[in-house]
């Protein structure tokens, strides 16, 4: 098998293709990054794989080749041009779907509902653009729809925000660490791993026991949360004053024992759960 920078100059050349900046394509070209993505993912035979940016089917290969069924949305027609001559078996016996998309316009869930798959039991794995990192994930664990695992790989500094810790918390973070027992960093990838090259490093970040805290519903949950970081300088109780009733706020400070001056990225994941689960009961 030739190397990746190798396949992917052929495949590029055969459909006479750019890379283009404004979909953010920056396509995998390291073996070892790759193998680490695999590994991350825990791919095995029977598995339901949703890959989000296609490309030139680097990834995909490798998912099929473990034995999953895969469905690869691609934005670029281009793209799905390669995937459809590629995989032209792969897709006739139905182990892999290939949907030429924008994944953030995409009907989510409903796509996948209609082939049969259901919440709790596919993956999710990517190398996501910069630019959709955070509008993607939102979608997967928004939807009501969740996947057992994530193996995606993205801009390093976004992973590390998405991992941290209370006080250098995002509204992304939040959400994030709310709905998964587990969020690591598990490698990082420099811009050599890619062509072209992208100006920052990237990271495999990997999401493990994905499930909405028991008691919350996560529409809900995400109201709270972009309203306490809706002014991200003003203290958390002014904020989501601005939204719910101001007395139920005074209650919930009083309750769980808040600081008049915290600040939203201060607050522990548990503590907007327990804020959540308060506005959630009350008539």
């Amino acid at each position: 098998m030739p190397p990746l920078k190798t396949e992917l100059s052929f495949w590029l050349k055969k459909y006479q293709i750019k890379p283009s900046k404004d979909l953010g394509q920056c396509f995998l070209v390291a073996e070892n990054a790759l193998r680490k993505i695999i590994a991350a993912a825990e791919t095995k035979p029977g598995d339901r794989v949703l890959e989000i940016g296609g490309g030139t089917g680097v990834l995909t290969q490798k998912l099929l080749e473990k034995g999953a069924e895969v469905v690869t949305v691609e934005k670029d027609s281009r793209l799905a041009l390669i995937l459809h001559e590629r995989f032209d078996i792969e897709r006739k016996t139905g182990r892999l779907k290939i949907i030429q998309a924008d994944f953030l316009n995409l009907p989510f869930p409903e796509t996948l509902q209609s082939l049969g798959w259901f919440g709790g039991e596919y993956k999710v794995v990517a190398n996501l653009p910069y630019q959709i990192t955070s509008p993607a994930i939102e979608r997967i664990l928004e939807r009501d729809f969740l996947p057992s695992l994530a193996a995606l790989t993205i801009q390093k500094e976004v992973v590390e925000r998405i991992c941290a810790q209370p006080g250098q918390l995002s509204s992304l973070a939040v959400l994030v660490q709310a709905c998964t027992q587990k969020c690591t960093l598990v490698s990082k990838f420099p811009p050599a791993n890619f062509h072209p090259q992208p100006e920052v490093d990237s990271a495999l970040l990997k999401l493990e026991g994905i499930a909405y805290p028991p008691g919350v519903k996560i529409k809900q949950l995400r109201r709270v949360i972009r309203a306490g970081f809706a002014q991200k300088r003003k203290k958390l109780k002014k904020n989501l004053q601005n939204v719910f009733d101001q007395k139920l706020v005074e209650d919930i400070w009083t309750k769980l024992g808040l600081s008049e001056n915290i600040r939203a990225q201060e607050l522990d994941v548990n503590e907007w759960i327990g804020i959540t689960k308060i506005i959630d009961i009350t008539p």
